[in-house]
Order: C-alpha cells, then sequence, then structure tokens
C-alpha cells in the first residue's frame, strides 16, 4: 500500500497536514491534520509499504511497546482507507 498520488503533505508552523489534489480533491475536501505519529505513517506511505514495514519502522523510531504500536498503525491505516487516500 501507497499513498494515492494526488495526496500532497505539509507542515506549517509544526502542524503537520494532508491534502488532496487533482481528481481525489473532488472526493475529498479539507485538509487532514496530523498529529507526528500519523504524519510519520504518511511520509512512510510515500513509498510501497506494509503493516509490518510500518510497525518495524514504528518500533525503531518510538520507544513503545511493539503491540501498541502495531494496534495505532493498523487504527491509522483503516482511516486512511476509510477517507480513500490509500493505492
Amino acid at each position: 500500500m501507497k499513498l494515492k498520488k494526488d495526496i500532497v503533505l505539509g507542515n506549517i508552523d509544526g502542524n503537520n497536514f494532508a491534502i488532496a489534489t487533482g481528481r481525489l480533491s473532488k472526493k475529498l475536501k479539507g485538509i487532514i491534520n496530523n498529529n507526528k505519529t500519523a504524519a510519520y505513517i504518511f511520509e512512510l506511505l510515500k513509498t510501497e509499504q506494509t503493516e509490518d514495514s510500518i510497525v518495524e519502522a514504528m518500533c525503531a523510531k518510538y520507544d513503545a511497546p511493539e503491540e501498541v504500536i502495531r494496534a495505532d498503525v493498523k487504527e491509522i491505516i483503516v482511516k486512511m482507507n476509510e477517507i480513500g487516500v490509500l493505492e
């Protein structure tokens, strides 16, 4: 899985966000505000990833139990699928 090409990531004054452009902007209107964890997952998803590869990268970056990270990653991926930003 990876982000659709019409998703643009940004950061203004420490606030991470994603916006839809192109054809996707007709379906997904507005800004997706991301905390640091979600922003990192969005960055990872600029390239092809699996849930396991995201969890592995998150475990290397954050000092938290793998089961907690896995649950958080799963929750974010479900939300990303619901709003249609993943290929």
